[in-house]
């Protein structure tokens, strides 16, 4: 009788936590779109610095870091920053694939050519416009621990109707975007004093799956 009771305690010990995440999965959507908005601010404002460009707003890393340290950690900063730019001298300049696709593409005389087009440039990092359009019912959160890790396995991201190629469709693929595509994702946040913070990232290929 006695093991029988106390098998049946261990049983509702576990459904209970079970039942007591502490994971606000409105939250961290939230703080996700938030991170993709400000982020954007990354790429833009395009100077040249001698034979390179530049982001004449966002010039250093202390700079970065006021406009990003409230929702990410100097980790997660630290990679999003690697990803996109290198130090010049004591200015940060874009990375290559930034450079030539400014360069190809003439934007810093505001004309489009799609030779270089600016989805592939920015696809696998936090700049990929689809991230905002996660379907969130795709996306798996996990608690391990302090830590909240957000998945999202070969996600179907669609930017547009391959049939009604026009209006926004047509602004969307001479950019170089795709009518959709897959990605795997995976967002971890660490709770800080203010909120949940962005602490790593990946962002890749995914598998079309039929």
């Amino acid at each position: 009788m006695k093991y029988r009771m106390k098998i049946v305690s261990m049983v509702l010990v576990f459904f209970i936590l079970s039942g007591c995440s502490t994971v606000d999965e409105r939250e961290i959507i939230y703080h996700l779109n938030e991170i993709f908005t400000t982020s954007s601010k990354l790429f833009q404002n395009h100077s040249p610095y001698g034979e390179r460009f530049y982001n004449e707003q966002l010039q250093t890393f202390d700079e970065i870091k006021a406009l990003l340290e409230s929702k990410v950690t100097e980790a997660g900063l630290l990679y999003m920053v690697e990803r996109i730019f290198e130090e010049d001298d004591e200015i940060l300049v874009y990375k290559q694939p930034f450079q030539t696709y400014i360069e190809e593409s003439n934007v810093y005389n505001s004309t489009i050519n799609v030779t270089n087009g600016y989805y592939e440039t920015v696809r696998e990092t936090i700049l990929n416009p689809g991230l905002r359009l996660l379907p969130e019912d795709e996306l798996e959160f996990e608690e391990q621990g302090d830590t909240i890790v957000v998945k999202g396995e070969n996600v179907l991201i669609e930017f547009y109707n391959e049939e009604d190629f026009g209006g926004s469709a047509h602004q969307y693929a001479r950019y170089g975007y795709p009518a959709s595509d897959v990605l795997s994702v995976t967002f971890t946040f660490v709770m800080g004093e203010n909120g949940y913070l962005l602490d790593s990232f990946e962002i890749e290929d995914g598998d079309i799956v039929s």
